[in-house]
């Protein structure tokens, strides 16, 4: 009897196999054109050269060629943010717009968006770990007040104490 049941469900599953199904992924790799890699490294380095010399004449220059629909400007400026140095031409959440901003509008090549995916989930799990220091800070602060307010809460207990045991002692004398 349970080999009865079983039939329908191998028979389909003979059946499928003959089938050609569409692939779920496409096999193909993109081709990544050498020239327009070596072009976005180019301009890169160009702006690298550029920060380095004058870091907010350069940071405003960018802003200025993003403004304008220049997606690689806004691209690097966001990839900047992840630069070791303290400075950067936008802050995290700014960063994080302008990638998705071109994301949506289609505007980064087909073979860099793996890369902005990338930088952009590191960027929002960077930004929530900010937002947690953030909160953690506040909530030691907090902690660091109500310490500080018990502490001296104590010493006053402590002077009132030594008041009590001075007025006791001189009452016994």
């Amino acid at each position: 009897m349970k080999w009865y049941s079983l039939m329908p469900g191998i028979l389909l599953l003979g059946l499928a196999g003959c089938q050609n199904f569409p692939a779920l992924y496409s096999s193909a790799k993109p081709q990544i054109t050498t020239e327009k890699i070596e072009q976005l490294s180019e301009y890169g380095a160009k702006f690298a050269t550029e920060y380095n010399r004058a870091a907010q004449k350069t940071c405003t220059k960018y802003t200025r060629l993003y403004q304008q629909g220049d997606w690689r400007a806004g691209w690097v400026l966001a990839l900047q943010v992840s630069a070791t140095n303290n400075k950067h031409c936008l802050d995290n959440t700014a960063a994080i717009q302008i990638l998705e901003t071109l994301e949506s509008q289609k505007k980064i090549d087909p073979e860099l968006l793996w890369l902005t995916q990338v930088h952009l989930n590191w960027l929002k799990e960077l930004e929530q770990q900010t937002k947690s220091v953030s909160q953690l800070k506040r909530a030691a602060n907090r902690k660091q007040s109500r310490v500080n307010e018990l502490v001296k809460e104590n010493q006053d207990l402590v002077e009132k104490l030594e008041a009590l045991k001075a007025i006791e002692t001189s009452i016994n004398q």
